[in-house]
């Protein structure tokens, strides 16, 4: 099969299992941290990054801090790109190819927050979307209200020939949202540590389980979809 033959492929079995976002990133030009072993990713020059939408009416319920039913949601969000990460990985290494699936959402490294690697900058890569102002990805169609996953191959795909330029213009909404003041016109002025402690409370004060927000993901959902 020829690349663009193994793209459509593998995007119509994504979304059959309800990704809205597919894309295919040169992994070479991935410049950030990651906690991968050199074994795990030998000869892995493909990243696909795969997302699912967050639910508008889920988000509503969003005022002064997370639902239980947005951590309930937020949870069913990851299992789902798990599993299809998982899916899709297993086609490709039934093809005779190598497939690595990054979780959605398993930190690494609990002083940083941070994950095996940066499934919004891979998104970003792919053509997906840019780094907003709320730090997150912002995508033209659904804005922040996405959750993503990777999965790594050397199946040979075409990748995104460009990434896109920030778009978040003259939207400043999830900056008036933050209600601990973390983010700032560009995304390079967010603040870690205020977030987190916010995002610390959250956890305890609502027995959530998760750190989690939601503030600034209700407050960006994009302009290009109709509800």
């Amino acid at each position: 099969m020829s690349k663009e033959e193994n793209y459509r492929w593998l995007k119509e079995r994504a979304e059959k299992e309800g990704m809205v976002l597919f894309g295919v990133a040169d992994f070479t030009r991935y410049d950030r941290e990651h906690y991968l072993s050199p074994k795990e990713i030998e000869g892995l020059s493909y990243a696909i990054s795969m997302g699912v939408r967050l639910s508008k009416a889920v988000l509503a319920g969003i005022e002064d801090g997370p639902t239980l039913l947005y951590s309930w949601h937020y949870r069913q969000a990851n299992i789902q790109l798990d599993k299809t990460a998982f899916l899709i990985a297993n086609l490709i290494q039934e093809r005779g190819y190598r497939s690595l699936p990054i979780p959605a959402s398993q930190i690494v490294d609990w002083r940083k927050q941070v994950a095996h690697l940066s499934h919004k900058h891979i998104a970003r890569l792919a053509g997906l979307g840019w780094i907003g102002r709320n730090n997150l990805l912002v995508t033209p169609e659904y804005g922040a209200q996405v959750r993503l996953v990777t999965v790594l191959t050397d199946l040979p795909l075409p990748v995104a020939d460009r990434v896109l330029p920030f778009g978040c213009g003259d939207c400043f909404s999830c900056i008036s949202a933050c209600p601990v003041s973390a983010l700032g016109e560009r995304a390079e002025d967010y603040s870690f540590e205020r977030c987190f402690d916010k995002l610390t409370y959250f956890c305890k004060k609502k027995n959530l389980g998760l750190y989690i927000c939601g503030i600034c993901v209700k407050a960006c959902p994009g302009r290009g979809v109709k509800d």
